[in-house]
């Protein structure tokens, strides 16, 4: 291979005729107009936007045999299976399982939220048995980011508190283990979203 540097002769540099370019008609430009007046109607904030959109189908049933998935999470406990990621033991992939064990039709893949296509949405407050519990990353919902951490809930206390099953908690252990009296608390950054199959 040879690099030469240097100027080139006169007669070795291209040039290029913009006599037909500026020949060419020349084109009428289209204005837009923004409407910034003020609407008078008071805005109200997105959560309650979203939460009204979650209430509306908080009286939804479930389209599987939640005993059936109960009783296939309660049949894991105090075991515990692979972790990484796609593996039995990770939180997702072991409510997954669950799940599908009451032939619920947990069949979204991906992220965080496409994980739950077909499911009803809800506020953590209207979970019951048979639902999912999840935590979200607020700023980015659809990313695998430290700090997902998903469970069922297999019954609601009469102080608002949940029973649930949950596997690899620990991080890394997946270990399943069963809370009589659990409170969803997500770290910063986070929220707790209630998933209906």
């Amino acid at each position: 291979m040879t690099f030469a540097l240097g100027a080139a002769p006169a007669g070795a540099i291209e040039t290029e005729d913009f006599t037909a370019a500026s020949a060419a008609p020349t084109v009428s430009l289209t204005t837009q107009a923004l409407n910034t007046e003020t609407d008078t109607s008071p805005l109200v904030p997105i959560s309650s936007v979203l939460a009204e959109a979650e209430s509306k189908h908080a009286d939804a049933v479930h389209n599987f045999d939640v005993e059936a998935a109960i009783a296939a999470a309660t049949s894991e406990l105090g075991t515990s299976r692979a972790t990484g990621w796609g593996a039995p033991g990770e939180c997702i992939v072991s409510a997954q399982r669950w799940i599908r064990a009451g032939s619920g039709a947990w069949t979204g893949g991906g992220d965080p939220v496409a994980n739950y296509a077909g499911a009803l949405r809800l506020s953590p407050n209207e979970a019951v048995a048979g639902d999912i519990i999840q935590y979200e990353h607020m700023q980015f919902p659809t990313s695998w980011v430290s700090g997902v951490h998903t469970v069922l809930v297999t019954g609601v206390n009469d102080d608002g508190t949940y029973q649930i099953i949950e596997s690899n908690v620990p991080t890394g252990s997946g270990y399943v283990q069963a809370h009589e009296s659990w409170v969803p608390k997500p770290p910063a950054g986070f929220q707790a979203v209630a998933w209906r199959f």
